[in-house]
């Protein structure tokens, strides 16, 4: 999505207009699922996608008689027989769309997108709220930050308390209008304590699928931009002692342990136990791991802690090399991710 973000961003810079197409309802096996956007220029150029194939070019030609309308509307996509096999549904399924006109010239519009730039742009929560009351009207938009702060105005309805709850794009369906609710920035992100050979593969790979991807050393030379270029922020502490304050960690965090040694992978694991991460992850043999286990016991961690632990870390694929075992591990994050996004969870704080 900060793709398509950023070419937001770069139409309002010249107050130009532009569709966006969202996958508002996906039944079956269509493509995509809802959330999935596409934004069109005026040219007729294309970022992001909601499916490829026969749909996306049905979704293009709409959004040319959506602009030229300037409203919104939403158009249902049904897949079956050559349909469906084009565009690897073989059992087929359906799609709504929403498509609408936006306009960066309209000042809440124009606010609202540089909330989402600069959400993007500093990693921090936010829920994007597209109002769509059909008619020829066009769609209106707000932008709930995670600190609770709102651009634009909610539809009477819709709570603050209601949006921080979404962890996936969702629908809300109104007496007169139809909401519809899309995190931004809540894939994760993926924090890697340790600087060693297995990190520098894997903030490659966590990165690629979309986790913001912070490297944690407590050595300079080992945790620096020449060996991480693709982490987005690279912390170096004095050690792995003591750690509060100086992280964030909430609910989508996604912490591995991959510490140059079994001492600094207990102490981290165990302060990172008294956190609300999604996930957590430490390397190692299970003799290894199952020793740390033991001493976290003794230390009076409750079992029922240590069970969130997933160690050794990493899908079973008889990985080797630091890359297959980089492979393994984000594996495993993509699955624990999809899970946790589908929970429904309690709210722990307002902010990243």
């Amino acid at each position: 999505m900060d793709q398509l973000i950023q070419k937001m961003v770069e139409l309002a810079a010249g107050h130009e207009p532009f569709t966006l197409a969202t996958v508002i309802v996906r039944n079956g096996s269509a493509p995509r699922s809802a959330g999935a956007k596409m934004l069109v220029g005026q040219n007729g150029e294309i970022t992001g996608t909601v499916g490829g194939g026969i749909l996306e070019a049905q979704v293009r030609d709409l959004a040319a008689l959506t602009f030229k309308g300037r409203n919104a509307t939403i158009q249902s996509f049904q897949f079956n027989g050559k349909d469906a096999a084009s565009m690897d549904a073989i059992c087929g399924g359906q799609v709504e769309v929403l498509i609408e006109w936006v306009n960066p010239g309209n000042p809440e519009t124009a606010a609202v997108i540089q909330g989402l730039e600069h959400a993007v742009a500093l990693h921090q929560k936010a829920w994007l709220i597209t109002i769509f009351r059909g008619g020829s009207a066009a769609s209106a938009h707000a932008l709930v930050q995670g600190d609770g702060t709102i651009i634009g105005a909610l539809p009477a309805g819709i709570s603050i308390e209601t949006v921080l709850e979404k962890r996936m794009p969702d629908r809300i369906e109104l007496d007169q209008a139809l909401v519809m609710v899309e995190p931004v920035n809540i894939s994760g992100t993926a924090v890697i304590f340790g600087a060693g050979h297995v990190s520098r593969s894997l903030a490659e790979y966590t990165r690629a699928v979309g986790f913001w991807t912070m490297v944690v050393d407590d050595r300079p030379e080992y945790a620096s931009r020449e060996r991480f270029p693709w982490a987005d922020q690279i912390v170096v502490l004095d050690s792995f002692t003591n750690l509060t304050g100086k992280l964030q960690v909430d609910r989508d965090s996604y912490i591995v342990i991959v510490t140059r040694g079994h001492l600094n992978d207990q102490a981290v694991l165990e302060q990172m136990l008294k956190t609300r991460a999604g996930y957590i992850g430490m390397i190692g043999s299970r003799r290894k791991c199952e020793l740390i286990f033991q001493n976290l016991r003794s230390n009076g961690v409750p079992e029922e802690e240590i069970r969130r632990v997933h160690a050794p870390i990493g899908i079973s694929i008889h990985a080797e090399t630091p890359e297959e075992i980089g492979v393994s591990i984000v594996a495993e994050m993509i699955r624990e991710r999809a899970v946790l996004q589908q929970q429904d969870l309690p709210v722990f704080g307002k902010s990243s």
